[in-house]
């Protein structure tokens, strides 16, 4: 097996009403680094909730993972500071010096060890705008699209125990598609008509994805202002 990674932190949130930017908001996206071991199930890290299980949570989105080197990057190239957490990732991976995986390098199908457990890359992060809520800047959600820097989930295959300071180690990398190139194609170039029909030969895309995509090339493309601006009440 080869060391990807090592586990940063684990995080876990309950659903809470905040107010954001002068906007009441009803989420479980801010997380808190777990202090010890924590199982991680099919449904994501004990002690972690949803607060809108129609668009999150569920066995193929147990858990959000980003790459920990992103957050330097971040404040260097975007001018943006965040502490560690601030993307609502249950899992930051490696540190900050550009070590471990991250959406270039990680393909849809990509088989981990995750300290006890054994996790599959389901599907990349599509940002939403309780994101760029939560930090006041308006075109976050545009920046994460545009820099692809957006994590991705996972499903769990086999349960287990993982801590902050765990190995993160491939069993298997498939011969499909980055995250980095299915992010691409679903939420920035959707004018790339090849690229969906690309990642439509890809048996492991999200049922979800796949009608959007399969859509899309019929001439019926997605409306995503619910998602990246929401609703104002």
């Amino acid at each position: 097996m080869d060391l990807l990674a090592r586990v940063n932190a684990v995080r876990v949130g309950r659903a809470q009403t905040h107010v954001w930017d002068g906007r009441e908001v009803r989420s479980a996206a801010v997380k808190r680094p777990v202090d010890g071991p924590v199982r991680l199930g099919p449904l994501g890290f004990d002690g972690d909730a949803q607060a809108d299980t129609a668009v999150h949570g569920g066995p193929e989105k147990a858990a959000l993972l980003y790459a920990g080197h992103h957050y330097p990057r971040w404040a260097a190239e975007q001018g943006l500071t965040l502490p560690d957490g601030g993307f609502f990732e249950n899992v930051t991976l490696g540190d900050l010096t550009g070590s471990g995986p991250d959406e270039t390098t990680v393909v849809l199908g990509e088989t981990w060890r995750l300290g006890g457990a054994v996790v599959q890359v389901s599907q990349p992060r599509s940002p939403c705008w309780k994101l760029a809520q939560r930090w006041g800047v308006k075109d976050l959600v545009l920046q994460v699209q545009e820099t692809g820097w957006s994590g991705w989930y996972i499903r769990v295959l086999e349960p287990g125990i993982v801590a902050a300071g765990d190995a993160v180690e491939l069993l298997e990398r498939p011969a499909e598609p980055t995250v980095a190139e299915v992010a691409r194609v679903m939420n920035r170039d959707k004018k790339d008509l090849d690229g969906a029909r690309r990642l439509l030969r890809s048996e492991l895309l999200p049922p979800r994805w796949r009608e959007r995509l399969e859509k899309r090339l019929a001439g019926h493309p997605e409306d995503d202002t619910a998602r990246t601006q929401g609703t104002r009440a």
